[in-house]
């Protein structure tokens, strides 16, 4: 099963060398929604999943843990 991964959402987006604040507003987000994604205390649904992989420019896959997002 592939599920959304926190870890590497925040890995991702520091290697974009983005701020929380700046990945929240380019994927239309709150500061407080996108820091809850990465500690893991929630879990974003699929169109955000989208909006935070166009900004990090990486696809939704990178997004999951496994091999991607089961079909």
């Amino acid at each position: 099963m592939h599920r959304f991964d926190p870890v590497r959402l925040r890995e991702l987006r520091l290697a974009a060398g983005l701020s929380q604040t700046e990945l929240a507003a380019g994927a239309g987000k709150s500061y407080p929604t996108v820091r809850f994604y990465e500690l893991g205390r929630i879990t974003p649904p699929g169109n955000v999943v989208g909006a935070l992989a166009d900004v990090l420019g990486c696809s939704v896959a990178d997004l999951y843990t496994g091999d991607g997002v089961a079909a």
